[in-house]
């Protein structure tokens, strides 16, 4: 059990090394690892005083003291639970008692032998076997916890660790090779410097990692400042984009496509830095440039032009004061140069233009041809894409243009993963807001809303006179405006108080056109009564709806009316519905009620040119066409059908029309028996008749005193002479309620003459000529059949053919 000759000797010798053991246990020193692990690891005190133990005395005691010294560690200073404790004072025994095994075995049964040649083969290979144990079956445990490889986590976690080990097995081994016997010497003379060094040596360590936390804790606050600054950044260009309501979310999809185009491009470090904050700023210009250009529909003029090319040195020009870290003001002022040459604000080109701004410049347009502009809808990304290859080697750099393509397809299914792909306005609108950034950067866009809105009624209103081109545009913009919702204008009739729908569009429109109100009690009719908007829940019994079979109906669930009213008369409502609940607001109130009161004017000079319009298109008595509503219509088809025979196009059945001249028989009579009111009365009757008579698409119109003319829309001469036949008979079977003295019941009769077009005429006074003559020609012969009759002679009267 003992090796040594002398073991009362010893004796106080073991029993101080296992009081020294139990109280180096707890003590570990810690083991600077590979690279970047400043404290991956530690090595305890007690292993060496094992190993030590293990030279001097022997496997048993060795056991004991390893056991003692474990068993400290896994109690002070802080105690382990009753697993770990087990775990590791078994792999301390077992150990302990294979290496001192394979020591003796090595070394020939002697405990240390310094004449013995091996001893120093059986410490390095005893201290060996330690090691193995020790982290192999710390690495199994931890493999079969995490499901890692065994030989990956121990050679990455425990390998670099041996060679606290071997410094231990080598200290204890040259102590006693010193001392030999004297260790309890060793132990009281040496323990002092021993406890001072480890206590340095822990000091030392202590401060370098704190000194190491605290590097480290500057590079997370130096990082978290970079992620506050390009945050803040982010935040205020969303803020200053959410403005543009056409251009929400670009500069976030151009420092996409850009980064990425970088990144194709092997861009690192300030320069991507510089790609990714640059995208998010480089239209920060346009602040200064006027909205009413930005907003601007059509083609710009030269100094509008001019205005929208100084954005990038204004934008150039307000971050100038900012010291960034990265090269970002390339990026801004020259994102608009050209690989030619001809771009602005400088004609850099080619290499000159910095390798930053060349990436923008494809991502920028790119993004600017898919996305919907004021001027025009977006594109496809195939057309767009076939624009950037086109353009390469003139407005785009080759190389950037070739990488940008490489890429465009893998961010686009990232972006539509996202709800971010570049489109229509209306599915931006739809969007639901991810995070509260979004929601704020949507509230300024619709706070942004009202300009826009009024804007757009403005170009509305100067560009349309007439009542229904402007309640169509309106609707159309406001379906714009409130994407996913039904818009229906319902005006005033002329001669009633119900609201009836002029233009509709969106959710349910072919059920709102032609729709009105029900009664007095409508939801819109107490609008228009009151001047009060509503915003609540839609009401079933506001409005009459038409039926329709194409589409479903679909049920809306929240309404919006505002009251249209121009110098306190109202002219009717602005109806807005949705299909889900809630769905509008108090801004989208206050929006729709600002565009109400611009539009209010307009619609009310819409109806003013509509009724002089009418006037002077209608004849004041009988309330129909005048002669200058035939003479526009001749005159439009007339010259349209003359250019279509000078370029030799074949004749059309549509192209035709018949005209009518009719004349009443026997009218000048009532006026001078009955009186000019009574025979006012007898036309205004006639007009009703003889508009009844006709199609709704064909035009009758008082000529003047008794006679009328009649368009017959596409008809020949066989359709003509039955439309001459019937409002011929419409006439006698009038019966004006009038009696004469002596001759009785009076009753009218007509004679109707035509020509048709183009067989007869290809001008209007071609055509008046023809039929008024085939008129009078039938008013003649039916005066000879009359005189006829009279003296005894019957004879038929036919309507003749025109000359």
């Amino acid at each position: 059990l003992f090796p040594t000759p002398d073991r009362a000797a010893t004796m106080p010798e073991l029993v101080l090394r296992l009081l020294v053991g139990a109280a180096a246990g707890g003590k570990k020193v810690r083991l600077v690892g590979r690279g970047d692990d400043a404290d991956s690891g530690s090595v305890s005190v007690g292993s060496a005083l094992t190993f030590a133990a293990l030279l001097r005395y022997g496997v048993p005691v060795a056991v004991i003291v390893a056991e003692v010294s474990c068993l400290s560690a896994c109690l002070y200073p802080k105690r382990q639970q009753g697993c770990q404790i087990a775990f590791n004072t078994a792999v301390a025994g077992l150990d302990t008692a294979l290496t001192g095994r394979l020591f003796l075995w090595i070394n020939g049964g002697l405990a240390l032998s310094v004449t013995s040649p091996r001893t120093v083969g059986a410490v390095f290979c005893s201290i060996s076997l330690s090691f193995l144990i020790n982290t192999g079956a710390v690495a199994c445990i931890i493999s079969v916890i995490t499901r890692s490889g065994f030989v990956r986590l121990w050679r990455e976690n425990f390998l670099w660790s041996g060679a606290g080990y071997f410094a231990g097995a080598c200290l204890s081994t040259l102590a006693l090779f010193i001392f030999k016997s004297h260790s309890v010497g060793l132990l009281v003379l040496v323990a002092p410097v021993a406890y001072l060094v480890y206590q340095s040596y822990t000091v030392y360590t202590s401060r370098a990692e704190e000194k190491q936390s605290h590097i480290e804790e500057l590079q997370q606050k130096q990082a978290h400042l970079t992620d506050l600054y390009l945050a803040t950044i982010k935040s205020l260009a969303l803020a200053i984009d959410a403005k543009d309501q056409y251009t929400h979310q670009h500069i976030i999809r151009v420092q996409r496509y850009a980064v990425a185009t970088a990144l194709q491009l092997g861009l690192a470090g300030d320069e991507l830095e510089a790609v990714n904050t640059g995208a998010l700023l480089h239209d920060i210009g346009k602040l200064g440039v006027p909205e009413y250009v930005l907003l601007k529909p059509g083609r710009l003029t030269d100094d509008e032009m001019a205005k929208i090319r100084k954005h990038p040195e204004i934008g150039a020009a307000i971050l100038d004061p900012v010291e960034f870290p990265w090269p970002v003001l390339p990026v801004v002022k020259h994102h608009h140069e050209k690989w030619d040459g001809t771009g602005y604000p400088d004609g850099l080109a080619g290499e000159n233009i910095p390798l930053t701004a060349r990436i923008i410049a494809v991502a920028d347009v790119y993004d600017a041809l898919t996305s919907t502009r004021s001027y025009r809808s977006a594109w496809s990304h195939e057309r767009a894409a076939a624009v950037v290859k086109k353009d390469a080697g003139t407005h785009f750099d080759p190389r950037v243009a070739e990488a940008f393509l490489l890429v465009i397809g893998g961010v686009l299914e990232e972006l539509a993963a996202e709800g971010q792909s570049p489109g229509p306005l209306a599915e931006a609108a739809d969007r639901v807001p991810a995070t509260k950034a979004d929601q704020a950067a949507r509230d300024i866009q619709r706070a942004s809303s009202d300009l826009w809105a009024l804007y757009e009624v403005a170009q509305t209103l100067s560009s349309s006179l007439g009542l229904q081109d402007s309640l169509d545009i309106l609707a159309h913009k406001l379906e714009a405006l409130l994407p996913g919702t039904g818009c229906v204008f319902l005006l005033k009739e002329e001669n009633g108080e119900a609201l009836v729908a002029r233009a509709a569009v969106g959710l349910n429109r072919p059920y709102l056109t032609g729709s009105q109100t029900l009664n007095s009690e409508s939801r819109s009719r107490v609008v228009a009564q009151t001047k009060e908007s509503y915003l609540g829940p839609y009401d079933i019994d506001d409005l009459l709806v038409s039926s329709c079979s194409s589409e479903p109906w679909r049920l809306p669930q929240t309404a919006l009316i505002v009251p249209i009213v121009h110098e306190g008369g109202v002219l009717g409502t602005i109806n807005i519905y949705h299909a889900d609940a809630d769905a509008f607001g108090i801004h989208d109130r206050h929006l729709l009620e600002t565009i109400a009161e611009r539009a209010a004017m307009a619609l009310y000079n819409g109806m003013l040119f509509d009724r002089t319009r009418s006037s002077a298109l209608t004849d004041p008595l009988t309330g129909l066409s005048n002669v200058r509503r035939v003479s526009e219509f001749l005159d439009a088809h007339c010259v349209a059908a003359q250019a279509c025979a000078r370029a030799g196009a074949p004749d059309r059945h549509e192209d035709c029309f018949a005209l009518l001249c009719l004349d009443l028989d026997s009218f000048r009579p009532i006026n001078d028996n009955f009186g000019h009111q009574k025979g006012d009365q007898v036309l205004r009757e006639l007009a009703v008749i003889l508009r009844d008579s006709i199609r709704s698409n064909d035009i009758a119109a008082r000529y003047g005193g008794d006679e009328f003319l009649f368009i017959i829309d596409g008809a020949r001469e066989p359709e003509a002479a039955e439309m001459a036949r019937r409002l011929q008979q419409a006439v006698q079977d009038y019966d004006p309620g009038l009696a004469h003295p002596r001759l009785g019941s009076l009753r009218l009769g007509a004679s109707v003459g035509y020509a048709c077009f183009p067989a007869d005429g290809l001008d209007s006074a071609a055509l008046l000529s023809v039929a008024d003559a085939s008129m009078y020609r039938q008013k003649s012969e039916r005066k000879l059949g009359r005189l006829a009759e009279s003296t005894g002679h019957g004879g038929t009267s036919t309507l003749p053919r025109a000359a």
